[in-house]
């Protein structure tokens, strides 16, 4: 199976109205066989939430905050804009 970018896109905003974050790899194995590499997908997964992210459409988390997707390195979840909101309600 041919897996396109708005595959990806649909997924990635599946998942994040399912659940309060998700990870890229969840996106991945989603999207993938148990024959396939899951990994490969990943830097188009990137790629495509940082477009969401442009549109205002999905947030980075890093360690519970919210952070650039520009020059962001490790472990990241991806959020919905109301996650923010959730954050810093229970921060107050």
């Amino acid at each position: 199976m041919v897996i396109t970018d708005d595959n990806i896109r649909d997924e990635i905003l599946k998942q994040m109205s399912e659940k309060v974050s998700t990870a890229p790899r969840d996106v991945a194995q989603a999207l993938t066989s148990k024959d396939d590499d899951w990994r490969k997908l990943l830097p188009r997964i990137r790629h495509i939430s940082k477009l969401l992210h442009t549109e205002e459409k999905l947030l980075f988390i890093r360690k519970r905050k919210v952070v650039s997707p520009e020059g962001l390195k490790g472990v990241y979840r991806l959020a919905a804009p109301s996650y923010a909101e959730r954050a810093k309600a229970t921060e107050e």
